[in-house]
């Protein structure tokens, strides 16, 4: 297996699509602060803050994980080079860990390009950003966690369905419909928040109200709209996924409330999808 690591490795670095995917974040990373730079250079910047452009590169990782996991490993059953690994003696297990591992870790090394990119450019032009660098850092490894969690779900799409072409476009749409989901889901629990906000302590205990007073939203309170299930599935989501990760970590000055939670489910969604995914890969017929 460490034989077919390194090829793997050799493989993914050497080829255009891992360089390519670089190139294409090299240039969002760069390109949202000189906009922003052009389009506010007759202003007073002391009070602009760039934060945001930090964390596109997260928000916009579903995409990218679709595009390049269903590539890289789509591609395999494209060329018939698993057979082959088969034939070498590894197994399927074996396979399916490998092609998780180097494209999470191609994918933490893009996510780190942006965003060491977009923290210099936002440094250099405004020198004004809201988190400290430790801040920073801490929220980064939570969005590794989060890409990591977003290459396994798109490899066990890519897996199962073994065809490049339909995983791209199956991981793809995948990833749309997860992004729509996360801007509904926030708009909706900040209306509900505001809500809380307006009736009071009436609603809610002094603490709570503390609490949703300082972050943008508190957990488990309900209200006419919004309670019971429903409201526990969207904090779910709220919590759960990459997207509405990287847009909390980028409206708040520290580490955002229930971060814990997002660490958790991070890696619960990586187990739970690399099992599904294993699993289901080891019973297909490849001959």
């Amino acid at each position: 297996m460490i034989k077919l690591l390194r090829a793997e490795f050799a493989r993914c670095f050497t080829g255009k699509l891992f360089w390519l995917v670089v190139l294409f974040n090299v240039v969002l990373a760069s390109s949202f602060n000189v906009l922003t730079y052009a389009t506010t250079k007759s202003e007073d910047f002391s009070n602009i803050f760039t934060d945001k452009t930090l964390y596109i590169g997260l928000i916009s990782m579903g995409l990218t994980a679709a595009v390049f996991v269903a590539f890289y490993a789509g591609s395999e059953f494209e060329e018939e080079t698993i057979r082959n690994k088969l034939i070498a003696g590894n197994t399927k297990a074996g396979i399916y860990i490998c092609d998780l591992a180097v494209c999470s870790a191609a994918l933490i090394i893009i996510q780190y390009l942006y965003f060491f990119i977009a923290y210099a450019f936002s440094y250099i032009l405004f020198g004004a950003l809201h988190h400290s660098f430790s801040v920073m850092m801490q929220l980064q490894l939570i969005g590794a966690l989060g890409t990591i969690a977003v290459t396994a779900f798109m490899l066990m799409i890519t897996m199962i369905v073994r065809s490049r072409t339909i995983a791209v476009t199956v991981c793809m749409i995948a990833a749309i419909v997860f992004f729509i989901a996360c801007v509904a889901i926030i708009n909706e629990l900040e209306e509900h928040s505001m809500e809380l906000l307006d009736a009071g302590p009436e609603i809610i205990s002094a603490e709570k109200y503390a609490v949703l007073d300082k972050y943008s939203y508190v957990y488990g309170v309900g209200s006419d709209d919004l309670f019971g299930a429903e409201l526990a599935v969207k904090e779910f989501f709220y919590d759960s996924l990459l997207q509405s990760q990287a847009l909390r970590f980028s409206d708040e000055r520290s580490l955002p409330y229930h971060w814990e939670f997002m660490v958790i489910y991070n890696i619960a969604i990586t187990l739970v999808t690399t099992l599904i995914g294993a699993v289901t890969f080891r019973r297909l017929d490849l001959k």
